[in-house]
C-alpha cells in the first residue's frame, strides 16, 4: 500500500501503473556513471514496488547544500520534542562570521528570523547563512546524534565542527564542504519522507511542501514536467554537483546523483556535471513515466535560475 502521501499524488491506482523496466534503465544509468569524467554515484527507488538500483550508491560524496535536508529534518525533530519552536526567533550572526548567499547575508545585524523563515530560505533559495545560523540553533552535536540514531553512518553535517568530535573534524578534512552523504542515504531519507515517517506524517509533508518551491530546479527538476510536483534539493561546489528528489509522477520515485572529482569545474549551465544530472533525471523520468512523455523547451536554459544578481553598491 501507498502512505496518504503518495496516494494523493497517484494519478492512477496501482494496478494500472505500467511495470518499469529498471534493469534497462539501470545499465543506460551505469553508462552515465561509468563515462562520466570524475566520480558519479547515483540511488532510484520506485517507491509503488521498493524496488532500487543504483551505481557507487553507498560511497561518500560531498554533499555540499543537499545536506540542508538534513538539517531540516533534524530541526522538525527537535520541534516535536519541545527543545525548538516553529515560530522562535533567531538572532542573525555578524556579517564578519555569516556564509556568502545571495539573500540573508545582505540583511542589517541584529535582526531576527523565525525557524520557519530560516528553513525556507535554507531550502528554497539554499540560504548558507540562514543555514548556519539555523544549524547553529539545533547545534551540530545534536544533528549528529540524530541522524546517527536514525542509522545514517555516512551522512552528516560538517561545518563548524566541535573540536571534540574527531569523526566530524575528519569528514570536514576530507570533504571540505557543508557536509558529507551517501546517494544512497539521500535517497532513503527522502523515502521516508515521502512515506511520512521522517520524524512524522505532519512534519513530513511540511517537508515536502517547502521542499516543492526549490528556485534552484535546474538539475532533476529540468527533465520533469512543471505540472508534476517534485521534491528537491540541490548542491553544488566547483568539484562536484548534487540533486536528491521525490517525484511526485503517475509512478513516484526517489532520485539522487551525486558527482566529485570532476575534471569540468566551470560554473556554467553546461558543465558536465550539471548535464549528467538532467540526463539522469531525463532517463529515469522516460522510463519511471512513459505515459507522460517529456523534454524541456529549447530555449528553456534562457530562463534558468541565476541566483538572484545581489550586488553590493
Amino acid at each position: 500500500m501507498l502512505s496518504p502521501i503518495l496516494a494523493a499524488f497517484c494519478l492512477t491506482s496501482q494496478t494500472a501503473l505500467p511495470e518499469p523496466n529498471l534493469k534497462a534503465l539501470e545499465k543506460k544509468l551505469d553508462a552515465v556513471s561509468i563515462s562520466f569524467k570524475g566520480r558519479l554515484g547515483y540511488h532510484l527507488e520506485d517507491l509503488t514496488s521498493g524496488a532500487v538500483i543504483g551505481e557507487r550508491a553507498t560511497e561518500r560524496f560531498p554533499s555540499a547544500s543537499t545536506i540542508k535536508t538534513a538539517v531540516m529534518a533534524v530541526a522538525m525533530n527537535e520541534i516535536e520534542r519541545g527543545s525548538l519552536k516553529w515560530d522562535e526567533p533567531v538572532k542573525l550572526w555578524s556579517k564578519d562570521r555569516r556564509h556568502a548567499s545571495m539573500w540573508a547575508y545582505h540583511l542589517d545585524e541584529g535582526l531576527k528570523i523565525n525557524v520557519d523563515a530560516l528553513i525556507q530560505l535554507m531550502m528554497n533559495v539554499s540560504d548558507n547563512t540562514a543555514t548556519v545560523v539555523l544549524a547553529d540553533r539545533v547545534g551540530s552535536e545534536t544533528i549528529e546524534k540524530t541522524l546517527l540514531a536514525w542509522g545514517f553512518e555516512d551522512t552528516a553535517w560538517t561545518s563548524y565542527p566541535p573540536s571534540s568530535n574527531a569523526r566530524l573534524v575528519r569528514l570536514r578534512e576530507t570533504y571540505a564542504n557543508m557536509g558529507v552523504t551517501t546517494p544512497k542515504e539521500m535517497g532513503r531519507l527522502l523515502a521516508l519522507m515521502a512515506r511520512g515517517k521522517l520524524v512524522s506524517q505532519a512534519a513530513s509533508e511540511r517537508m515536502i511542501r517547502v521542499m516543492s518551491h526549490q528556485y534552484w530546479d535546474d538539475f532533476i527538476s529540468w527533465a520533469v514536467p512543471p505540472t508534476v510536483v517534485t521534491a528537491s534539493k540541490v548542491g553544488a561546489l566547483s568539484r562536484s554537483r548534487s540533486d536528491s528528489a521525490i517525484v511526485f509522477g503517475p509512478r513516484p520515485y526517489v532520485l539522487t546523483v551525486y558527482t566529485d572529482s570532476q575534471k569540468d569545474r566551470r560554473w556554467v549551465s553546461e558543465n558536465d556535471g550539471d548535464e549528467a544530472i538532467r540526463r539522469i533525471s531525463a532517463l529515469a523520468w522516460a522510463a519511471m513515466s512513459p505515459q507522460m512523455p517529456y523534454s524541456p523547451p529549447k530555449d528553456a536554459k534562457k530562463w534558468a535560475p541565476t541566483g538572484g544578481g545581489v550586488e553590493d553598491s
